[in-house]
């Protein structure tokens, strides 16, 4: 039986859109954890692939002789609504930051991108509440999925698209390079639907007359895909996340 480890959120769901056929047939075994856990149940061998961010990536082939299962994955192109900045309706002064997902990889680039645009360094308070309750108490909220009418908010794909001027890779599979099943990459690729893409425009509240943002989420690996992971494994370099650059290493290539 093959087992996979996948983070408990629901931006990953396309990737697993026929996980039912496969856990029912006893073909895998599927664990929704945390990042975190997922990332130590490979490096432990608990499992022979898992969901990976690229922080997770970066973090564990230096430990870890790592190989990129190059389809499917899930990018991130401009407005999504995948991961969201919400803004204290009475900000003033900026002083406290909260998320319910503080280690994140989501929640990290969203705080990078408060220090790149705004000059703003914040150490994240992590709160066991639900959005509206983090909001009443916070003057910034950091966040997955918190786009909703009446709140003032930024989209962090899109945040982080028009500072880089390309997408955010949010995750791809891996495994260890020697101890993976023949079929490996080919079971993953049937757990995702068959979806390329899914265009997302944002929802206007009644009466306004200006054009609404737009973006995609990407779930195939490609040349573009490599090049933004790269870009972004930069990024975190840069920012003093990581030690060293890592290699984009592919499963069959390298």
């Amino acid at each position: 039986m093959l087992k996979l480890a996948v983070p408990n959120n629901p931006v990953y769901d396309e990737l697993l859109l026929n996980k039912d056929k496969f856990i029912q047939s006893g073909e895998i075994n599927l664990y929704r954890l945390s990042e975190c856990e997922c990332s130590a149940l490979l490096l432990g061998n608990k499992v022979d692939a898992a969901l990976f961010t690229p922080m997770d990536y970066a973090k564990g082939i230096l430990v870890a002789d790592y190989r990129v299962i190059p389809d499917p994955a899930l990018i991130s192109e401009s407005y999504t609504e995948a991961g969201t900045i919400i803004l204290s309706k009475e900000l003033k002064n900026v002083k406290i930051f909260t998320s319910d997902f503080p280690d994140d990889f989501m929640i990290t680039i969203g705080k990078l991108i408060l220090g790149e645009r705004y000059n703003l360094f914040p150490e994240i308070e992590k709160k066991h509440q639900t959005i509206d309750e983090m909001t009443k108490t916070s003057d910034i909220v950091i966040t997955w999925n918190g786009e909703k009418e009446g709140r003032i908010t930024l989209d962090i794909s899109e945040e982080w698209f028009d500072l880089n001027e390309t997408a955010l890779p949010l995750a791809f599979w891996v495994c260890k390079a020697e101890q993976h099943f023949e079929n490996l990459p080919e079971i993953i690729a049937s757990l995702a639907s068959d979806k390329t893409e899914i265009k997302i425009i944002e929802q206007l509240p009644a009466g306004k007359d200006f054009a609404p943002r737009d973006g995609r989420l990407l779930f195939r690996w490609n040349d573009n895909f490599e090049h933004a992971l790269e870009f972004t494994l930069h990024f975190l370099y840069y920012h003093q996340l990581l030690n060293e650059i890592p290699a984009v290493k592919i499963l069959g290539r390298d």
